[in-house]
């Protein structure tokens, strides 16, 4: 049973990682500029499909539009996988974790602590960026006279909750990389190249896409969001790819916290 001691000390751990966050100069305008960056990319994505689909606005779908607007929560995921890095390896590089141990010396309660704040923050800018992107979508489609997409539509629906995913995902799998390799580059390395290998692993065979595709995050992704395409190795059921992702999540934290117990800091 856990005591009321202990229970107000890891609030107030959470309560430390939240001001490490939200109280630094450097977080508020990194997280400002990502918000940004990720609606103009996105806009920039759905109004030249001339030159990145060959086609015209007008002679794409309106969820065509949509998806090519949405790829700014792919910039959102990217820009917040190097924050995540950067702000996590700092406490290990200029040894201000030291301090932060003296506080907390249960080093599992020190990682959950990143943890819950970090999926916190993750959710915020998902929900932020997403809603955003898709009102600039509907923007999109309503100034080339296109008809908008209802939020009823369940397919549109589904992908973009199904988007909300992605950068929390991403977020978590970075802070469990951070106490793996305890840099700011091997963490924000091992998330993007987590992201981006299925593109390498479309150009092998059949046989090698099949064994590997099926367990990687992008598959569990595409399938809650509804953009795996039928008949395609990453098609997953919903139960699946939530599956797929906390093994994911656990197995990365776990080493995470093996290194960080096992290893001085």
């Amino acid at each position: 049973m856990i005591t009321k001691s202990k229970k107000a000390s890891f609030g107030k751990l959470i309560q430390s990682e939240y001001q490490k966050i939200f109280f630094l100069k450097f977080s508020k305008i990194f997280i400002g500029c990502l918000i940004i960056i990720s609606l103009l990319m996105g806009l920039i994505f759905s109004l030249t499909t001339n030159v990145t689909q060959g086609k015209a606005i007008t002679e794409l779908s309106p969820m065509n539009i949509i998806s090519a607007n949405m790829l700014g929560i792919d910039v959102a995921t990217i820009m917040l996988i190097i924050f995540t890095g950067m702000s996590i390896s700092k406490e290990f590089s200029t040894k201000l974790v030291h301090v932060s141990l003296a506080v907390t010396p249960n080093r599992q309660k020190f990682f959950f602590g990143k943890f819950i704040i970090y999926l916190i923050l993750s959710l915020l800018v998902s929900i932020i960026v997403t809603l955003l992107t898709c009102a600039a979508a509907e923007l999109v489609l309503i100034t080339n006279g296109l008809p908008t997409v209802s939020f009823f539509d369940p397919m549109f629906r589904q992908f973009v909750f199904g988007s909300m995913y992605m950068p929390v995902f991403y977020c978590l799998l970075t802070v469990a990389a951070t106490f793996i390799f305890r840099s700011s580059g091997g963490a924000i390395t091992f998330s993007l190249t987590i992201m981006f290998i299925p593109g390498l692993i479309s150009m092998f065979s059949d046989t090698i896409q099949r064994l590997i595709i099926p367990i990687l995050p992008v598959s569990a992704l595409h399938s809650i969001s509804g953009v795996a395409e039928k008949e395609s190795f990453e098609l997953l059921g919903i139960s699946t790819s939530i599956l797929l992702l906390l093994v994911w999540i656990v197995i990365t934290s776990l080493i995470g916290i093996f290194q960080f117990e096992r290893k001085d800091v």
